[in-house]
Order: structure tokens, then sequence, then C-alpha cells
């Protein structure tokens, strides 16, 4: 059983009379939403899956808090923004489309990225939502009820606060409606009529009731709980930083009991992730993000559901870049050949299918093999799909596409340990080995000299190269070892590489010596020739 499905039956036995659940996230549209964002999004989505496959219906919202303020200009976005800080993020231009508000660009991307990953979520605009009049009656009962608000406020900090405090306190923002921002102090709300009155910055002052003004937002800890019972949900998760003793959550709670008479959801705290290599959370206005566009340039998108599945939301984790892709990919194919043949354990089973991976993604070629010969046919895609097929016959030039892509965008930007053929004879390696040890490479000229009649038949002669000295399967393992080991130091000047049939497959004859046969060997008395042409 996997983590999502126990917090599916949890939250079936907390309520155990639904039939339909309400689950629910949000992100805020500050910048470009990323990874770790995503944990918001697929936390509740894998067990949403867990609950259909229980019999629940289930209701997946998403909330983009687009009506929330401008904060801070992010790292990659022009400087010349610092003018729009106070704004709501969906009153600000695009600074990619001028069509197009910032928070429409920021929330675009995501949903489009959301879809490639096959999640379609309902999705609330907030700014819709509060400038419908949705939320009016609970921004005036707020209002009245802001005292009330403050001493549970209170409860969660440690300052010492005075009654001026407590009387100046309103759990609202109020964007000016004459520059758009909230640099607003408000001077009085008069709870017999409802009147509001406000003072900007800019000079601008204001006084109606309550409800007239569109542009009224609740502060976040009166906000989330508000949205809780507007929505009815029965299941939200959180991050780290909202799930602490006297975070978020908790006042969050305390809020939606005492001043909107309802009862918090079913709550999944979730940890950060991090980039491996990188140092820091993840945030917007940093720069120092990884988006889901970034991640699906190097892997499948069931490979990148399988890190959130795997990984209990209470866990953080890190994405490789680096040289453990090759790990990952090998990883999780190996996983889903043992599910479709039966073999694999329920545990992991149940992981993967929470990875909405099919029965075809079994045609998808080794990505690993990809990503080791790719540089040694100089990323030629016909000659590594001649060798591909040859190795694995139910292979389709759309699996072979896909992994084609991602195998170069990652050798071209984060490979940092490509394959690559010596640029000349290893002769400092070459006087370490035996005599024995030298015959091997002859006798590996020879075997592709005489030809061979496939991969396969290939395969076989290189066993057999070292079969004759023993009949003791151990040492004759060791002994294969070594032979496998003094190949690929001759050819790579490493212990290991692709498999061996496969490299000696795609290296010319005539060049092929230029690695195994000495320079100064009689056998090479044309080694001149061939270097020089």
């Amino acid at each position: 059983m996997n983590w999502a499905e126990i917090e599916a039956r949890k939250l079936i036995e907390n309520n155990p009379e639904k039939e339909k659940y309400v689950i629910a996230s949000g992100v805020s549209p500050s910048g470009f939403i990323h990874i770790g964002n995503f944990r918001e999004i697929v936390t509740p989505y894998f067990i949403g899956k867990e609950l259909e496959r229980l019999g629940k219906e289930v209701r997946y919202i998403l909330s983009f808090d687009d009506f929330d303020r401008f904060r801070k200009v992010p790292k990659k976005i022009n400087s010349e923004y610092e003018k729009y800080i106070g704004k709501p993020y969906s009153s600000i231009p695009s600074p990619y489309n001028k069509n197009k508000t910032y928070a429409q660009e920021m929330e675009d991307i995501f949903l489009e990225e959301l879809k490639r990953m096959n999640i379609i979520p309902e999705v609330i605009y907030q700014t819709n939502e509060y400038k419908s009049g949705r939320y009016d009656h609970d921004i005036e009962l707020s209002l009245r009820k802001r005292k009330i608000i403050f001493d549970i406020l209170s409860r969660y900090k440690t300052q010492t606060f005075t009654k001026e405090d407590r009387d100046n306190y309103y759990p609202i923002s109020l964007y000016c409606n004459s520059c758009g921002k909230d640099s607003t102090t408000i001077i009085n709300y008069d709870d017999d009529t409802g009147n509001i009155s406000y003072i900007c910055e800019c000079g601008y002052q204001q006084t109606q009731h309550c409800n007239e003004y569109k542009n009224i937002k609740l502060q976040w800890k009166i906000d989330w709980p508000m949205r809780w019972k507007q929505e009815k949900v029965d299941l939200e998760s959180g991050g780290r930083d909202h799930s602490e003793e006297n975070g978020s959550f908790a006042v969050a709670k305390d809020i939606v009991k005492e001043i909107f008479e309802y009862h918090a959801p079913w709550y999944v705290p979730y940890d950060f992730i991090g980039i491996k290599g990188a140092n820091g959370k993840m945030a917007s206005s940093t720069g120092n993000v990884l988006t889901l566009t970034n991640l699906l340039e190097v892997y499948d998108k069931n490979i990148i559901l399988w890190f959130y599945a795997k990984n209990k939301p209470s866990h953080q984790f890190n994405i490789a870049l680096d040289d453990d892709v090759l790990r990952y990919y090998s990883e999780y194919d190996r996983f889903v050949k043992s599910y479709f043949n039966g073999t694999l354990d329920d545990k992991n089973s149940s992981i993967l299918k929470l990875t909405d991976v099919q029965e075809d993604y079994l045609k998808f070629p080794d990505f690993s093999m990809i990503a080791n010969f790719l540089p040694m046919v100089n990323y030629d895609a016909n000659i590594l799909n001649v060798l591909l097929h040859q190795e694995k016959e139910d292979i389709d030039d759309i699996h072979f596409k896909s992994r084609l892509l991602r195998a170069t965008y990652w050798l071209q930007k984060y490979g940092n340990s490509k394959i690559c053929l010596l640029s000349e004879f290893n002769d400092g390696y070459y006087s370490t080995l035996s005599d024995l040890e030298k015959s091997w490479l002859n006798e590996t000229i020879a075997i592709i000299e005489n030809g061979y009649d496939d991969l396969k038949d290939l395969q076989s002669k290189l066993y057999a190269v070292v079969k004759k000295y023993t009949i003791d399967e151990q040492e004759l393992k060791q002994l294969q070892k070594r032979y496998f080991q003094v190949i690929y130091n001759m050819l790579l000047g490493q212990n290991r590489g692709p498999k061996l049939y496969l490299l000696l497959s795609t290296i010319d004859i005539d060049r092929l010596k230029l690695y195994l046969i000495c320079p100064q060997s009689p056998d090479m008395n044309d080694y001149a020739y061939i270097k020089n042409n």
C-alpha cells in the first residue's frame, strides 16, 4: 500500500458517509511555478486517484491566488517591474505577452505543463471570486469579528500587543481605487453601517460600504480557512513552512472554527524539493527554480510522477539532472518491465500505478544506451536507430524520437560523463598488460575482421574469447570481467562502458585497430596510413 492510499483510507475513515470528496490545492502565480509547487498539486492528486480506486467521487480544485500582491520582482524579470509592487498579479501586464496579465502568463504556462502531465484540475481564479462578490459576506463577517481574529492570531505570537494594536487591526488588504496598490491605511470601519474608510500613500481617500469595494482581499490566514468553508474542502496539503506547530495551518484551523463555524480539512504536510547540486530553497524571486518544462526536457512524464509517488510527502528529496539521470531511467524501466510481467512487489506496483504508466511504455529504447552511444555516432540518429533496432525489435519511431530528444538535450546541457573514444592509442595502459591480455586484443580484432551473423552472434564470440582458459564457472566470470575491462580501457580509458558488442559494432575495423594494436607492433605496419587517412 502506498502513502496516498493510506491517506485516502484515513480520509474515508474520518468522513465515512461521504460519497464525493473535495480535494484542494493552491499556488500563487508570483513567477514561474516550479517543481516544488508541483508537490502542492500532485500530493492531493495522488490521494484523489486512490479515493477513486476505492469507489469514491472526487472534485479536485486548483486555486490560483492571483489576487495576492506583487511583492518582489523575480530575478529573470525586468527590474522596471518594481513600479508594480503592491498591485495584484492579475492587474499588472505580462512581461512576455501584451495581451495577457502577469497572472495569466504564469497560470497558462503552468496549466499547459499540468496538461502534459495528464493532470486536469478544476481551476478557480481568486481574482474572479473576490470581484464577483462571492466572498462579500465573509469579508464583512471578518471585519465585524476582527478583534476576535486578532486574539486568535495573538495566541501564536510571542510578542506583547497593546489595546491600540487590537483596535487598529483589520484582517484585510485593500487595493487603492486610484493607484491600484495596497499601500492603504484603513482609518475606520463602522460596525453599524458597514462603511470602511481608507487613505492611500498616493493621497487618494475613500469611504463606502465594504461590499461595494471589489478590491478587498482577506489576509492569508483568514482567506485560507474562508475558502475551506466556501468550497467544502475535505483534504488539502501544505508546505513545511505552513505546517509547523505555530504555522498558518494551526492558525487557520482556529479561524475556520471560531469565525466561520466550519472545520479544517484533512491535512497532509509536504517537505521541500531540491535540485541536486544546488543550495537553498527553490523560489521564483531568486531565480533558483526548476519548472516542469525543464524536467520534461530530460525525463518522461511517468518518471517525474514516480519521483513524487515513491517519496512520502513528509520526506524531502532532490531531483537530479547529473549522471543520476541514467540510474533513474534504468531503475524505473526495470520496475515497469517487472510490473507488466507480474513480478513486481505489491508496494512498488501500487506506486507505479500512480504514474499512469501504460504497457506501450515497454516500447521505449534504453535511455542509457542512447545517451552512451549518441556521442560515439556523432549524434547521427539514423545510425543509432539501426543499432537500437538490432538490440530491441519492438521500438517504434515515436518512442525512439521521444527518448532521443531527451537524451540529446541532457547530454548537451547536463551530461558530465559523456562516454567517448580516446583520441589516441592508450600506450600507458597497454604497457601494464600481460602477454595473455595483449593476445585478447588481437583476438577481438580477428572476431570483427572475420565478421559475425548478428549482434547476438558477436556477443557470443566476445564472451568465448576467454572460455578456453578455464572450465570453472567462477574463474570464468572473473576472466570475462577482466577481458571487458581491458577492452574498455583501450577504447574509453575506463573500466566500464556500454554493452561491449554494441560498442564494437559502431567502430570501423580500421579505426578499431588504432585502439587495439600497438603502433610499434609488426601487425600494425599500416598504422601510419590509417592514422593519416
